[in-house]
């Protein structure tokens, strides 16, 4: 049975099964369904909707890791909004026996392998998150006074804490990877262990943004190589952070790029890639779910002729936890950060 016919199947019926789940826990649990507001029942619903789009997404990739990692996220973060662990277990038991009640059993006999380690990986005890921030590396102080800043919404101190690091010797590629990037990657610790809310998550991340544009005067400056970068990000995918890092590092390094962004529709990606001669894609998929958004935006770019010689290169969380998804997804290699896909490109490039 091809997984990619299982993943499919599971897409289709995912809304129909998450109902059914949701009736069978109040049938277990009826105190559940007493407590429980429709603001909840629909946050229940949705959770479950999560577990199976990543769990498609993994059978689709043949990545068991994909599912297991964010059963380890999941677990994390709702026992930390204080749901009790019993109820998420019976919660992901009831979505292993309503799949195999709606699945053919050649069908089933794919996903329950999913399944059945996601559910042993649930059971393992939760994971103590380590802060990002590591008090032995020489930026620590710095990163540290930048997030504190910004969780006290001070924005002015927080860029005022960058300007002057540059300003004293810290170049911006050391404030893009040991500020910029290990605050945004604490600040997703923090969300995910409700030590923040996803407010402050939002804020952070949009005065980052706001901060690192007041670096682009000190950014645009290198001697051009003639060659052209399209950076975006899938559509569906609003993280686009990471994305932005990685055309800026590449602008340092004398590329012309082309910045799309978050959300950007696959006719818009080609229609690009045609107008700018790019040399280079490269695609920023955070959301294990949006992988095979990702493998169709491949397939449709290279069906172009005018792409014959164009060069692909995907980056973001799935692709650092699951060894050759990029190979599975069509692209010409992957980069974990911004400073690799520079090294990686331009030898496959350039050299």
């Amino acid at each position: 049975m091809e997984s990619s016919i299982v993943s499919t199947h599971i897409k289709n019926i995912s809304k129909t099964l998450s109902l059914e789940i949701l009736n069978k826990q109040f049938e277990i649990q009826p105190s559940l369904r007493a407590k429980y507001t429709q603001r909840e029942i629909n946050l229940y619903l949705q959770d479950t909707e999560y577990y199976l789009a990543y769990l498609s997404e993994s059978i689709a990739a043949e990545q068991i890791k994909l599912f297991t990692e964010y059963i380890i996220w999941a677990k994390n973060f709702l026992c930390g909004l204080g749901i009790p662990e019993n109820d998420l277990l019976i919660n992901l038991e009831l979505i292993q026996s309503q799949i195999k009640e709606h699945l053919p059993p050649e069908m089933y006999k794919v996903a329950e392998v999913y399944l059945a380690e996601g559910i042993n990986t649930f059971k393992s005890p939760l994971k103590i998150i380590e802060s990002f921030i590591n008090i032995n590396d020489s930026s620590a102080a710095l990163a540290q006074e930048y997030l504190d800043a910004l969780l006290k919404a001070d924005r002015q101190r927080a860029l005022n804490t960058i300007m002057n690091a540059y300003k004293t010797g810290t170049s911006i590629k050391d404030i893009y990877l040991n500020i910029f990037q290990v605050v945004q990657l604490e600040v997703g610790r923090l969300w995910q262990t409700s030590k923040i809310s996803v407010a402050q998550e939002h804020y952070i991340t949009a005065s980052t943004q706001v901060i690192m544009s007041q670096l682009y005067p000190y950014l645009f400056g290198t001697k051009k190589n003639n060659k052209n970068l399209l950076v975006t990000c899938i559509n569906g995918e609003l993280h686009e952070l990471g994305a932005r890092m990685i055309a800026d590092f590449f602008e340092m390094d004398g590329w012309n790029t082309y910045y799309l962004g978050a959300n950007s529709p696959a006719a818009s990606i080609i229609k690009t890639i045609e107008n700018q001669k790019t040399d280079v894609l490269a695609i920023s998929a955070t959301m294990t779910f949006n992988i095979s958004a990702v493998s169709e935006l491949i397939n449709k770019v290279r069906k172009q002729s005018s792409s014959n010689n164009l060069k692909i290169v995907v980056g973001g969380y799935p692709f650092k936890i699951a060894p050759n998804l990029w190979k599975q997804v069509g692209a010409d290699g992957f980069a974990a950060d911004a400073q690799t896909a520079v090294a990686f490109v331009n030898q496959l490039v350039l050299n």
